[in-house]
């Protein structure tokens, strides 16, 4: 069997790029496997950063839900501080007006009760001396004298009593 040199070099060819593929076929795989490990550790990462993003959002929602509640509640108790602070401003204005309307009418009772005595003693002493005046003129000097003291006497027992 004779070959010519055209069928050697194909030959030759045929070896050598076999001999090439099985060396470049080593180093290619192991550049793929290694570029497949690479892509497989990112994405890898990538799925563990969404998760870890995923765990943020929830606790920040979350977070959020419990401070919208706070705020409601602190809201809430305000207004019911606020309405016990103008029930009880309304209850104490109360008892002060009731208070000073008391003092006022004590006030004016006691100042009716000293008017009644000054009219009194006015009175009083406007009949003992009327009574004097009538009955110098009307009695003679010695009776009259008698019931004069007599009379203021009895005047002034009522007055004091």
């Amino acid at each position: 069997m004779y070959l010519d040199e055209t069928a050697w070099v194909a030959i030759a060819f045929v070896i050598f790029i076999i001999l090439v593929w099985k060396k470049a076929s080593f180093t290619i795989t192991s550049m793929l496997d290694n570029r497949s490990l690479l892509i497989e550790n990112e994405l890898n990462e990538a799925k563990s950063l969404k998760e870890e993003a995923l765990e943020e959002l929830r606790k920040s929602l979350l977070n959020q839900k419990n401070i919208s509640e706070e705020s409601e509640n602190i809201i809430k108790e305000a207004k019911e501080t606020a309405k016990k602070i103008h029930e009880e401003a309304l209850f104490k204005s109360s008892e002060i007006v009731k208070r000073r309307e008391n003092q006022a009418l004590q006030k004016i009772a006691s100042l009716e009760t000293e008017a009644i005595k000054n009219i009194k003693k006015i009175t009083g002493s406007i009949v003992i001396d009327s009574t004097k005046v009538f009955l110098e003129s009307n009695l003679d000097k010695k009776e009259s004298i008698k019931l004069i003291s007599k009379s203021s006497n009895q005047i002034k027992s009522t007055l004091l009593n």
